[in-house]
This record gives C-alpha cells, structure tokens and sequence, in this order.
C-alpha cells in the first residue's frame, strides 16, 4: 500500500511536540512498534517517506509507513513520557 500523506493524521498534542523540538524527528520501527525520535538517535534513510509539520521535518520509515494512520503519543518513548510526568 503507497504512503498517502493526506490521509495521515495527527494529534494536535504531537503536533506541538514535534514544533517544540530543537531537531527534525523520525518514526522508527522498535520492538515496542513505531516510535518517534530525534534525527540524532534514528537517522534518517534513503527510503523513508518525509512530510513537515511546522518547521520541522518527521521521516517515516518506509516499513511503518505502510501501516501507520495516525501519529500520536503512544509513539513516544518511554522515557520522554515519565520526562513530561514530571513535570506536571
């Protein structure tokens, strides 16, 4: 199934995380399904989809893009959602 980037949703929630961040990000495949990270712990590769949101750029592995329909927070790493726990 071709990536269709019109169709892929975002919540409002990580459209504001992915503008705060100080790097373009990318979602990976991981043994606990697509997480988003930093373009410093996942580069980017050739195949992956790329769309932008905001002034940042998010690149899709070409494997999740297959099968993803929406980024939202359960694409957050453990550690950024304890991160943001703690703050509260």
């Amino acid at each position: 199934m071709p990536f269709d980037q019109k169709n892929l949703k975002i919540s409002t929630a990580m459209q504001e995380y992915i503008c705060a961040r100080s790097t373009d990000l990318r979602i990976a495949t991981t043994c606990e399904g697509p997480l988003i990270f930093s373009v410093k712990i996942s580069p980017p590769k050739a195949t992956d989809h790329v769309m932008t949101v905001g002034e940042r750029k998010v690149y899709i592995s070409s494997l999740q893009a297959q099968f993803i329909k929406t980024i939202d927070e359960r694409m957050l790493p453990r550690c950024a959602v304890e991160r943001s726990k703690l703050k509260k």
